[in-house]
């Protein structure tokens, strides 16, 4: 390892005392930026996770140098040293390895500008144990969520958990005689003022709504978080009819919390198919048809005695 001078030994101490990641990315990349475009703004830092094949740019003007490489590296091309090592399609540019335990990470690359190599990588170094440590943190953080049953936002269930249960629960009623319901509900009118919503008011707008049809539905009823704007409900033992009248009261209780949680509804039942795929794709037809009727607060349902029907709820 090269001796480093006084000026490099400061830089050194300041890049890592300064570091303090997280789990938030976005906190991690912005204050990597800053450590680094003050100490070292000779160099332009970018990485590349193998898990995901996903990359950041760490420093300000590593997207210009780095983003066509990455934007066509293969895992093939992640180098497996502990050191810097040129790349070949990109001058004055090198990469080196994440690990954490024997586990790749990933990749770090970056350019060197005017700055010794050895000195470039002990300024590196000072990142890399934090850095790695953060992202493995992030993999098991993501890990777990995927492996809970609820929506942290909403509280409602996740798509993945619902259909994993839901295959069973058709089985369930293949063989018995009991109806079931279900229905997508769609929150279009908000879907389509997204792009001028705030992050934070939209969260807050999913999670009141959530929150009310937990509220307004039973114990038994299951209600999934299944698109960014869209909500799934099972009812078992709920004849579509029932269903429709459930649904007058949650429509009701959204359009309380705000204008913009106006829906519309697809709803069929257990009578009409007992396959879980052939369900969802039933009640996902009729929400279109829902949508394209023109009018709103709107649920499309069959009957066994007058068939395809649409309901307006009135407000």
């Amino acid at each position: 390892m090269s001796k480093l001078n006084k000026a490099d030994k400061e830089k050194l101490f300041n890049i890592t005392t300064g570091l303090h990641l997280t789990t938030n990315w976005e906190h991690n990349r912005a204050l990597i930026a800053a450590l680094y475009s003050e100490n070292a703004p000779e160099l332009e830092i970018a990485t590349y996770w193998t898990q995901t094949s996903d990359f950041v740019y760490l420093t300000p003007g590593a997207e210009a140098i780095f983003g066509n490489y990455l934007q066509s590296i293969k895992r093939g091309d992640v180098l497996q040293s502990e050191h810097l090592e040129p790349i070949s399609d990109l001058p004055g540019c090198y990469s080196m390895s994440l690990k954490l335990g024997g586990q790749m990470l990933g990749m770090l690359l970056v350019q060197v500008n005017d700055m010794a190599l050895p000195v470039a990588e002990q300024l590196l170094q000072a990142l890399i144990p934090q850095f790695s440590l953060a992202r493995f943190a992030s993999e098991m953080q993501e890990e777990v969520e995927k492996r809970t049953s609820t929506d942290k936002l909403t509280g409602l269930w996740k798509r993945s958990y619902f259909n994993e249960r839901f295959r069973e629960e058709s089985e369930r009623l293949s063989r018995s005689k009991e109806v079931g319901s279900v229905a997508i509900m769609g929150l279009d009118d908000m879907a389509a003022m997204v792009r001028m919503m705030p992050q934070d008011e939209q969260n807050e707008l999913l999670e009141q709504a959530g929150k009310a049809l937990r509220s307004l539905l039973r114990q038994t009823d299951w209600v999934v978080r299944w698109d960014n704007f869209e909500i799934l409900f099972y009812f078992p033992n709920t004849a579509p009819e029932a269903a429709v009248e459930v649904f007058s009261r949650c429509v009701k209780a959204l359009s309380r919390i705000n204008p913009l949680l106006q829906v519309m509804i697809g709803l069929c039942s257990s009578a009409e198919t007992t396959s879980a795929r052939g369900l969802i794709q039933m009640a996902d037809k009729r929400l279109n048809l829902a949508r394209k009727d023109g009018r709103r607060q709107l649920v499309c349902f069959a009957s066994k005695t007058t068939g395809l029907q649409f309901w307006e709820y009135k407000v």
